[in-house]
């Protein structure tokens, strides 16, 4: 606890990494919970498009506008939880608005062909995307920690140098082929045949029509002086992901194939020059009731934190089913241990948090609380 409260407790930003199914979504949301628990105004952003963690949350559904979440309310009563999934073409057209003010002009290049493709189907345009909403939401001034839900990915670079690629993309070693030259009233299909000859053009015509050529050479017209600001706001969140402060965190399952891809992800994030700052092994099977515990204490703690002093038998019922769930799943819950102590012997020194698997049936609500209450009631 003390460890992870140091951890947790004043990170501005905590950025959540793993494989795909390991239940990266719902631990983030737990992760942000805690922060407003300790009084912080905190988000989750999430990249997830599933409705899981709106259901954790108790929403209809969320959009690329924070929500305040009140279904947690007793237990951040001094804090604030808000939600926002990414979307990243609004939030892309939401920057050309800001960079853009006059509206004739901006109408044009939002309707541009090529920018509908870049902006929507452009490799690394969605991890642009999230670090670019991060970088507006962390400069509001309006959270306090910030937790990032990632893609699911064995490559943590494909999300670290999302904004360095796409800097480079909008290069002016790419970008002086599309852009015409001042004062000059020669076409940009002329302009092209004068340096790539017309072997080039009929390249490009083949493989991508000529009217998504047209397009294209419109759209740089079009984006031409913005593309320093795109530079710059791409070299910034890339500065924002590297900050000293961001707590880097990968979450896997205590699976062989999942760890062996989280163990791949910590040495390329290193490789990145950054630094997973802990672990969690998410749906771990683990004695309930730990050994030397009194299990009659253990009911009362449990009848004082979910029942009150009215319902101590529902609650001990509610223990001694638990209870009899972990003794069917000894072992896996001996194989999950196994795991743990194989990532803790690959942590180097570093925490490894485990949280435990939550039985089926329950709602996504009721999960993401068990986890919640795995990592923190012991010292709430």
């Amino acid at each position: 606890m003390p460890q992870l409260r140091a951890l947790l407790d004043d990170a501005p930003l905590v950025v959540c990494l793993g494989p795909g199914g390991v239940g990266k979504t719902t631990l983030s949301a737990v992760l942000a919970l805690r922060a407003a628990a300790t009084n912080r105004r905190s988000l989750v952003l999430t990249i997830d498009p599933a409705r899981r963690l709106a259901d954790a949350l108790g929403l209809p559904g969320l959009t690329n506008d924070p929500v305040e979440i009140q279904a947690f309310r007793r237990m951040h009563e001094g804090g604030r939880l808000s939600a926002l999934m990414l979307d990243p073409a609004a939030t892309f057209d939401h920057m050309i608005a800001m960079l853009v003010p006059d509206d004739e002009r901006r109408a044009s290049l939002l309707g541009n062909r090529y920018y509908q493709h870049m902006s929507r189907s452009l490799a690394g345009t969605l991890e642009y995307m999230a670090v670019e909403r991060l970088h507006a939401l962390s400069g509001s001034g309006e959270y306090d920690t910030i937790v990032l839900d990632t893609p699911p990915t064995t490559n943590a670079l494909d999300f670290l140098e999302a904004p360095d690629r796409l800097a480079a993309f909008f290069s002016e070693r790419v970008t002086r082929w599309f852009r015409p030259p001042a004062n000059s009233k020669r076409g940009w299909a002329a302009r092209l045949f004068d340096r790539g000859g017309a072997r080039v053009m009929g390249l490009l015509g083949r493989i991508a029509g000529e009217e998504f050529v047209a397009d294209t050479a419109g759209f740089f017209s079009a984006f031409a002086d913005l593309l320093g600001d795109f530079r710059h706001r791409g070299q910034k969140v890339g500065q924002l992901l590297r900050d000293p402060g961001t707590v880097f965190v990968i979450v896997t399952s205590p699976d062989e194939a999942r760890l062996t891809e989280a163990i791949e992800i910590d040495r390329r994030l290193s490789k990145a020059g950054c630094e997973a700052r802990a672990f969690f092994v998410n749906r771990v099977d683990q004695p309930f009731v730990p050994p030397g515990h009194d299990p009659e204490e253990l009911i009362d703690r449990a009848t004082e934190l979910l029942g009150g002093s009215d319902e101590p038998e529902r609650v001990a019922g509610f223990v001694r089913r638990l209870q009899a769930l972990r003794d069917s799943r000894e072992l896996s819950a001996e194989r999950h241990g196994a795991v743990v102590e194989r990532l803790r012997e690959q942590a180097g020194g570093r925490p490894v948090f485990i949280t435990p698997s939550v039985p089926a049936g329950q709602s996504p609500r009721e999960g993401l609380l068990a986890i919640y209450l795995g990592l923190f009631a012991s010292g709430d």
